[in-house]
């Protein structure tokens, strides 16, 4: 390629912009990710889970996944359950001992979590298990967002991982 320079401007293969305008942040905690926000894991255990509709409105259902279960503890951890975020704290309770394989978070400590932080169905969150003891679990919450706005979608894209037939696939 080619450049050539006239008056200042560099001239290529590429429109030349005269008039920079910076891009307003779209007012929308879902879809404005802030850097700071990312944080590379530290080497603890994690799991991911990527968020369907049980795990939201109504119901409210979550639990680590079997992964990372050695690692908890096998017994009901009452008040010293917390999931951090963005610099703030929630508190829930961690049933170790259910019946189910799948041990399971209360529902009302993770419901505030997940209203607090506005997740939809499709976010993914990555728990790293910074503490665990017999008295008290924490972990360090990310969020990834995965918002796309409806505009960009296909009518049937709009129902990916909402629907059994229309499962979110990951390559």
């Amino acid at each position: 390629m080619s450049s050539s320079r006239s008056s200042g401007r560099v001239a290529s293969g590429r429109a030349a912009l005269e008039n920079r305008v910076s891009l307003a942040l779209v007012p929308n905690p879902t879809t404005n990710l802030k850097w700071d926000e990312v944080k590379p894991l530290s080497g603890k255990p994690y799991y991911e889970h990527v968020l369907s509709p049980s795990n939201l409105s109504p119901r409210y259902q979550m639990g680590p996944s079997s992964n990372i279960l050695l690692e908890l503890p096998s017994h009901e951890v009452p008040t010293n359950t917390i999931l951090t975020y963005g610099g703030k704290s929630w508190e829930l309770v961690y049933n170790g001992q259910s019946n189910r394989q799948q041990k399971t978070f209360t529902s009302t400590g993770w419901k505030k979590f997940a209203v607090d932080n506005c997740l939809k169905v499709g976010d993914a969150c990555i728990f790293e298990l910074i503490e665990s003891s017999d008295k008290k679990i924490i972990f360090q919450v990310q969020i990834l967002r995965s918002d796309i706005p409806s505009k960009f979608l296909l009518e049937n894209e709009k129902l990916r991982g909402q629907i059994s037939e229309m499962p979110i696939v990951f390559d």
